[in-house]
């Protein structure tokens, strides 16, 4: 099994937005107004990620919410087809985006300053799989996206993240806002990271190594692997799924429609992989991070 178990990890979970606009790019609000809005509402931890432009967290007001400096890129596809969202995280004052803004060019770029490359919202961009098996060493997707289920209802990108799993890519999935107004937009997906302390070091940490799991509202409380046998247990849902490469996996749910709260799966020895994802009665979904199988 290749997982680094964030449930069995030591630390404390921490509640954080990965994918965030200010008026520093075509954003509502400013930066100390973002901050503001996402720490009243309990978060721990948000990535300013505007257009071309760095944000400068030192220059904020000091609060408790831990502030990522974060970037937005639009990448050229070399086969000349849909251009790429890029999002990095973590990135030093100084990055500074090479000058083609090629995407395979950027994510090195984004890697060599030790900060995380993420493919923002491939099936709202139009990327397929073809675009995105061409691009290396970016750590994950966007599997959610608030912004682009609110406006033209291509929010989730659950296929493509899927297709790069059944190649073996170590891919992670995030849930995001991708924030620009102040209201329609925001507090709709996020990310619990486990952290072994309250740092934006620990953070990445955290994100680098999958020790997270992505939500637009249900928990996730626990998943383990014992005995060849991978169960899960939730904050009551509709439905349990483990996805798996083809036509395997299991969905859990009830006969009578009552919520559950807890799934089990067994795999057979031929899947690649194993992901859960949990669905509750408003549709909101939560999904772990997959568990490499062989």
């Amino acid at each position: 099994m290749v997982f680094d178990n964030p449930f069995e990890a030591p630390g404390e979970w921490l509640k954080g937005n990965l994918h965030t606009h200010t008026t520093l790019s075509d954003g509502r609000q400013s930066p100390q107004e973002r901050v503001a809005a996402y720490q009243a509402r309990g978060y721990d931890f948000l990535a300013l990620t505007d257009h071309d432009r760095l944000a400068d967290p030192s220059a904020l007001t000091p609060s408790r919410l831990l502030v990522l400096r974060g970037i937005e890129v639009v990448c050229a596809n070399p086969t000349g087809g849909p251009w790429y969202h890029l999002v990095g995280l973590g990135l030093p004052a100084g990055f500074a985006l090479p000058a083609s803004k090629q995407i395979q060019t950027t994510v090195d770029a984004i890697n060599e300053a030790r900060g995380l490359a993420i493919i923002a919202h491939p099936y709202w961009t139009g990327q397929n799989i073809k675009d995105l098996e061409i691009v290396q060493e970016f750590a994950a997707v966007e599997v959610f996206n608030t912004t682009c289920e609110v406006t033209i209802g291509k929010g989730t990108s659950s296929v493509h993240w899927d297709d790069l799993l059944s190649q073996g890519r170590r891919v992670f999935g995030l849930a995001v806002d991708d924030a620009h107004s102040a209201t329609h937009d925001v507090f709709q997906g996020w990310v619990m990271a486990k952290c072994a302390k309250r740092s934006a070091e620990a953070v990445m940490q955290a994100l680098a190594s999958g020790r997270f799991y992505a939500t637009c509202g249900p928990t996730i409380e626990s998943l383990t692997l014992d005995a060849g046998r991978l169960a899960v247990r939730t904050s009551p849902v509709a439905c349990i799924r483990f996805i798996c490469n083809g036509a395997q996996g299991r969905l859990v749910r009830s006969d009578d429609g009552s919520p559950v709260a807890a799934g089990d799966f067994a795999p057979r020895g031929n899947e690649v992989y194993v992901r859960v994802e949990c669905t509750d009665a408003q549709g909101r979904s939560a999904w772990t991070n997959p568990v490499f199988l062989r």
